[in-house]
C-alpha cells in the first residue's frame, strides 16, 4: 500500500511540475499581447491556464492526501524541524493556488481580472515553493 501512495505522491508532484513549467511558457505569451486582449487566442490562453491551474491544484490536494496518509502509516509522530519547513512551504503553495484559482474563476464569470503583477509574483513564489518543499 506505501509503494502506490508513494507513486500517487511522485505521480501528483510530476503533474504539478509540469503544469508550473506550462504556465511559466504560457504567462509571459499571453502577457505579451497586450494590446491584442481582444482576440480569439487570448481567450483560448486565458482558459487553458484556468485549467491548467484547476488540475495543478488537484495535484496537490492529492499530495497533502498521500502526503498525510504516508506519514500516519508511517507513525511519524515526532516532526523534524525539516518536514515543519517542508510543510510550511506547502502551506504556502497551497495558498497561492487556491487563490489564483478563485481569481480565474471570479474573473471567467465576468468578474475583475486578477493583477498581472500579483499573477507574475504568485507564480514566482510558487516555483520557489515547490522547489523548496521538494
Amino acid at each position: 500500500m506505501l509503494e502506490l501512495l508513494k507513486i500517487i505522491h511522485f505521480m501528483a508532484l510530476g503533474t504539478g511540475v509540469g503544469l508550473g513549467i506550462a504556465n511559466m511558457v504560457i504567462g509571459p505569451r499571453a502577457a505579451a499581447a497586450g494590446a491584442a486582449d481582444k482576440l480569439p487566442i487570448m481567450d483560448a490562453l486565458r482558459a487553458t491556464q484556468g485549467a491548467l491551474g484547476r488540475i495543478g491544484l488537484g495535484a496537490i490536494i492529492l499530495l497533502w492526501i498521500s502526503g498525510v496518509w504516508m506519514w500516519i502509516a508511517y507513525d511519524n509522530s515526532t516532526l523534524a524541524p525539516v518536514f515543519l519547513a517542508k510543510i510550511g512551504f506547502v502551506v504556502i503553495l497551497t495558498g497561492l493556488s487556491i487563490d489564483l484559482n478563485l481569481k480565474g474563476v471570479r474573473a471567467a464569470k465576468g468578474g475583475p481580472k486578477p493583477d498581472p503583477a500579483f499573477v507574475k509574483r504568485a507564480g514566482m513564489a510558487m516555483g520557489l515553493m515547490s522547489f523548496l518543499a521538494v
